[in-house]
């Protein structure tokens, strides 16, 4: 699957043309990872959105006494680390892959070029991640209370 095709197949820019993809594509960065190695992990600055290109990634959070608590395994097509995109904070997970992986990814810098460069698009993403956290909050709001009160 090319990097057009991948963008294509995310909620993210479901309904956007061929030519819209085309420019946002240009704007995402490409990389290889390794087994077991971390993307980001949690409290550090978040920079970025990723999408999974090939490989599964692993989603994971620290409970109260320490232990690591996987949340989420991630395929192609498939995204992770999108509050990037609207806020400067520290991560609140960590994202680690699980095999080799290529993924692509979108910093919050170029998300602001695509929003100033084709308003439409950036509006139909910015519409996709609130119904993507939305559900995400429901999903997992008892599991993350559980974590927080261990």
């Amino acid at each position: 699957m090319d990097n057009l095709e991948l963008l294509q197949a995310t909620v993210l820019f479901k309904g956007s043309s061929k030519e819209d993809l085309e420019l946002a594509i240009g704007l995402f960065q490409e990389r290889q990872v390794k087994p077991n190695t971390t993307i980001f992990a949690e409290k550090m600055p978040a920079e970025a959105l990723y999408i999974v290109k090939s490989g599964v990634v692993r989603i994971t959070a620290t409970a109260g006494d320490g232990r690591e608590v996987g949340l989420l395994l991630l395929g192609p097509g498939e995204f992770f680390g999108e509050l990037a995109l609207l806020q400067e904070e520290s991560r609140l997970v960590t994202a680690r892959a699980e095999t080799d992986s290529e993924i692509l990814f979108l910093t919050r810098k170029d998300f602001q070029a695509l929003l100033d460069l084709d308003p439409r698009t950036g509006a139909r993403v910015l519409l996709a991640l609130a119904k993507l956290l939305a559900m995400r909050v429901k999903a997992y709001g008892a599991k993350l209370k559980e974590l927080l009160l261990q």
